[in-house]
């Protein structure tokens, strides 16, 4: 591993006069080589892109470049594109249209599936969900509950669930919580929306901040 060469600088005695010995600068010359040597060894940065970082690494000993997207927290906010519809089957089913991204995380979106990059995440919903057509009875008795799920239909996490007993307003609803992904995963939407009157009421579902704090 190499050694930052900071208590082995070269004198410059030897070679500050131009009748200075080249015998007695051999030395400080060598030194000199020896020290631009080690200050190469240390870094790993033989392609760097606009805007890296240097980190160390205690693998392999030297300071790396890295992109600035993978050094502290990151925020992405997910929007839905679409309103969705409650049943009354109870049956769950996919988030179908798309998504918009925004924000300096590194989750991109493709239809209705997110990928998500590896990390622990803090995932929270922004706002309220509220009616987007009207209705004579709106929510009354309806149980709301969205889950993030990956390819294989494992939960990542869950929305608070509200049941609704009262008509009219809008009220909080969504994720406050963490998970944590072992690899970068593609995820997608799942919505359990059921209406116990068959109202058939469309909602807008409010946006997600996915924010990866390691």
């Amino acid at each position: 591993m190499p050694t930052w060469p900071s208590g082995s600088k070269a004198s410059t005695s030897n070679v500050d006069s131009p009748t200075d010995s080249i015998t007695s600068a051999r030395a400080d010359i060598q030194q000199n080589i020896s020290n631009v040597n080690d200050i190469i060894d240390t870094f790993n940065i033989a392609s760097p892109s606009d805007g890296d970082l240097l980190q160390y690494s205690s693998s392999s000993g030297k300071w790396e470049q890295v992109a600035t997207s993978s050094v502290g927290a990151q925020a992405n906010i997910v929007a839905f594109d679409s309103t969705v519809n409650e049943d009354s089957t109870g049956t769950p089913s996919d988030y179908a249209s798309t998504f918009t991204v925004t924000g300096g995380g590194s989750i991109t979106t493709s239809t209705n599936t997110l990928t998500i990059p590896a990390g622990v995440f803090v995932l929270q919903t922004l706002g309220y969900i509220f009616q987007s057509t009207a209705s004579t009875a709106p929510y009354n008795s309806d149980d709301i509950e969205i889950r993030l799920i990956n390819n294989t239909g494992t939960v990542l996490a869950t929305s608070v669930e509200k049941s609704v007993t009262a008509a009219g307003g809008k009220f909080f609803f969504g994720f406050n919580t963490h998970f944590t992904l072992a690899s970068q995963t593609v995820c997608r939407i799942e919505l359990d929306i059921d209406d116990s009157e068959g109202l058939l009421t469309s909602y807008q579902l409010p946006p997600m901040l996915f924010l990866k704090i390691s």
